[in-house]
């Protein structure tokens, strides 16, 4: 197992601490929420073992979060690395108190909660396994922020009242939080987007000397409108959409058992795809209205 991934804090395990030793906030980094984007542990050991070892933190303490280590040890182990997402709830989904509150996923973000005081700004890394999607999203009270630093195809804007993701649980908090997702998980492309919106957000916020250059320019922007979860073993998608498909008004996109999924509500309205092979009551698809 990784060095860091044995590291403790507060005797919470699994939580790697850089210190710049000039107090003023706090950043977490948390990586493998789901365990089949292991993109955030490559990125882990980069910072550790080569940038910070070169250059020093400015300000801040920047917190390394290995949020998910059970799925990790089953990914590790399984032949189909896209079986171990999670073990019994979605991380991401997990603050929704409708979960099983004796599930692994729930006790480790209970575990990470105990801390969250501590916590000013957190950042969420993931990647996709059907595409390969450069996409930031920013609650609409940051979002002119998310327009400064991230370099990235798309930018996805919510409110925080409509999702659990995790980091929507430090915005319920009035903190400042971030997702992206950065390209396919096999892809090395994905390290590189990865690693050129991290340097451009930290240097944001003052923590490093040097920002990197961006390659996008004004991305479009997306506002989330609703998730549907997977229901049955029976769902199935019409055709092989592409992240943010334009639907037309009442055009059905899905099936599950015999149930017809359709764009019920206007015409501007794109299809957004979090996984390609969605396990039940896990996140099969997003509608987002176009903003820009």
């Amino acid at each position: 197992m990784n060095q860091f991934l044995e590291n403790t804090y507060k005797n919470i395990p699994w939580i790697t601490l850089i210190d710049s030793w000039k107090p003023w906030k706090n950043i977490w980094i948390i990586a493998i929420t789901h365990w089949n984007e292991p993109v955030g542990l490559d990125i882990f050991q980069y910072l550790i073992h080569d940038f910070f070892w070169k250059q020093k933190l400015k300000w801040w303490k920047i917190f390394l979060i290995a949020n998910n280590i059970q799925a990790y040890q089953k990914y590790i182990e399984s032949w189909d690395t896209n079986s171990y997402r999670f073990i019994d709830d979605n991380m991401n989904r997990v603050t929704n108190l409708k979960f099983k509150n004796w599930s692994y996923e729930f006790e480790r973000f209970k575990e990470l909660k105990s801390i969250f005081d501590e916590v000013d700004i957190a950042l969420d890394i993931h990647s996709v396994s059907k595409w390969n999607d450069l996409i930031w999203i920013s609650d609409t009270k940051y979002l002119e922020n998310a327009r400064e630093f991230f370099d990235v195809e798309t930018l996805l804007v919510d409110d925080m009242e409509k999702t659990w993701a995790v980091i929507w649980e430090f915005l319920r908090q009035w903190k400042e939080a971030y997702g992206i997702e950065c390209g396919n998980h096999i892809d090395e492309s994905c390290f590189e987007n990865w690693l050129r919106n991290m340097l451009n957000f930290l240097h944001f916020f003052w923590s490093i000397e040097k920002s990197i250059k961006k390659t996008y320019f004004t991305p479009p922007i997306f506002q989330f409108i609703q998730e549907i979860p997977v229901k049955t073993d029976n769902f199935q998608f019409v055709r092989n959409f592409s992240w943010f498909t334009k639907l037309w008004e009442n055009e059905v996109f899905a099936f599950e058992d015999q149930e017809k999924l359709q764009n019920t509500f206007w015409s501007q309205i794109y299809l957004g795809l979090p996984a390609k092979l969605p396990k039940k009551w896990d996140g099969a698809w997003f509608l987002f209205r176009k903003l820009s």
